[in-house]
């Protein structure tokens, strides 16, 4: 099943005034430390079987848990120069997330900052791109996130959603197309491969056949119930675009909702990017969150606040 809906602008600017003086009280409440995560990889004709390591981050509110888990998944800057420069691109959105009583943990994939290289979620030319191949490898990257998440002391490993942006968005459809045990749902934002800039100004993308079959065989076997956020004025993967891949998800009788938000700047893919945008999405993930993971460390937190107690 899937359902659409569009808030509107005077709700979105509603939800944003209601964050604002929460910022400062989330950023208090959270722990925030490095990690390296190992993701085994398997030989292929190019090297043999190694361990790399992924660069990546833990966000944990205070208390003991265990907390439900959320696996943030990044974006792909264009340009090789800007691939090696990444850093942690979602701090104050994952600092949101687990102040709400979620432990967030983010994780650069292969060939990105300083993670261990080379690049592994190429889909190659844009004539002829390989989707698949491009799935795999960051699936591959973000269940090794997941795990690393899911091993940790504070962590409730039986409570996972996966979340992320663009290419990041596309990775989490991927893994979840493949049921990793624990998965309770999936937030993708502006999700999707392919837009290079001499095709977003065709309005295209790379290959839309090849992306969309992609993205049906993700339908095909998906099992936890999704929640996809777009801006209408995303010119990476417009709102048609966004529709025919939903499609594959509602002809598999598939649990999602698609949400449409306002324009958002002169660019709707950055919704997601802008820290000052959090207040209009964190209602909608939150709301989502808490149904998919019932009972969870949400209640927990609120119910500490409540005694005057630290969570």
């Amino acid at each position: 099943m899937m359902r659409s809906t569009a808030p509107t602008l005077m709700q979105a600017l509603f939800c944003a005034a209601l964050a604002l003086p929460m910022a400062a009280q989330a950023q208090a409440d959270v722990q925030q430390f490095d990690a390296r995560i190992p993701v085994w990889v398997p030989a292929t004709g190019q090297a043999a079987a190694h361990t790399a390591n992924l660069a990546g981050h833990v966000y944990r509110p205070q208390g003991t848990g265990p907390w439900p888990l959320v696996v943030l998944s990044h974006g792909t800057p264009s340009g090789a120069e800007a691939r090696a420069a990444l850093t942690e691109r979602y701090g104050p959105q994952a600092v949101a997330i687990a102040a709400l009583g979620y432990v967030v943990v983010t994780g650069l994939r292969r060939g990105y900052g300083a993670s261990d290289g080379p690049l592994a979620d190429r889909y190659g030319s844009c004539d002829a791109p390989d989707y698949p191949h491009a799935a795999q490898e960051a699936a591959r990257d973000v269940a090794a996130i997941m795990n690393y998440g899911q091993k940790l002391p504070f962590v409730d490993g039986a409570r996972v959603v996966l979340m992320g942006k663009s290419a990041g968005g596309f990775a989490s459809l991927a893994l979840a197309a493949q049921q990793p045990a624990g998965l309770r749902g999936v937030i993708n934002f502006a999700g999707g491969r392919g837009s290079q800039p001499r095709m977003r100004e065709k309005a295209d993308v790379c290959g839309e056949a090849q992306l969309l079959k992609t993205v049906a065989g993700f339908a095909a076997t998906s099992q936890a119930p999704q929640l996809w956020i777009y801006a209408e004025n995303d010119s990476y993967f417009r709102p048609p675009l966004v529709r025919k891949m939903a499609e594959s998800y509602q002809a598999a009788g598939r649990n999602l909702t698609l949400v449409f938000v306002p324009p958002s700047g002169e660019e709707g893919h950055r919704f997601f990017d802008r820290a000052a945008n959090i207040g209009q999405w964190l209602p909608q993930v939150r709301e989502f969150l808490v149904q998919k993971l019932p009972g969870t460390a949400t209640a927990q937190l609120q119910s500490h606040n409540l005694q005057g107690d630290k969570p």
